[in-house]
């Protein structure tokens, strides 16, 4: 009886061996992405706004507009031939709705703050006015690369000092 219990048992099937279990994947861990710099102390330091300047000439003058392609201007530089003016308008209105305030122009060769108004367009602009031989638009013009904008309750626009200003500036001398 026992050589028929080992023949039996050794005729039995064999026993199926599982397979190895999937490696499981080591799991990544995404670092979240890192804060953006702060913002330089110096305004010469800050990255540009984004957006381009756009030139063209109307019946009043010449106009260069800067911002988002598509988009309403966030800046505009007007020469009105007839009032003899160079306009500044910054997107916007003040943040404690008073309609006058001021702007500030920071280039490299100089800081100004000029008064503004409110234009009462749609969107809102505050604007201010200078007369075509007023030294700080040769500030601008000639800034190291880039000017300034900045209204109480805005933030400030930092704009690349392109061709287009300057053309607008030699329009209205002319």
């Amino acid at each position: 009886l026992m050589v028929i219990s080992a023949v039996v048992t050794s005729c039995s099937a064999p026993r199926e061996i599982a397979p190895p279990p999937a490696p499981v994947p080591p799991r990544v861990v995404t670092p979240p992405p890192p804060p953006p710099p702060p913002a330089a102390a110096n305004w010469e330091d800050r990255m540009a706004t984004p957006g381009n300047w756009m030139y063209r000439a109307d019946a009043r003058g010449s106009v260069a507009l800067f911002g988002p392609v598509g988009a309403d201007a966030l800046f505009v530089m007007r020469c009105d031939t007839s009032a003899r003016k160079v306009y500044l308008s910054r997107a916007g209105s003040r943040a404690d709705g008073d309609a006058v305030g001021a702007m500030t122009i920071r280039a490299s060769g100089g800081v100004r703050s000029l008064p503004t108004a409110d234009t009462g367009a749609t969107p809102p602009y505050m604007a201010a006015a200078l007369t075509p031989t007023d030294p700080h638009l040769d500030a601008m013009v000639f800034s190291r690369g880039k000017f300034m904008v900045s209204i109480k309750g805005q933030p400030d626009l930092i704009l690349p000092a392109w061709g287009e200003i300057t053309r607008v500036v030699e329009d209205c001398r002319s």
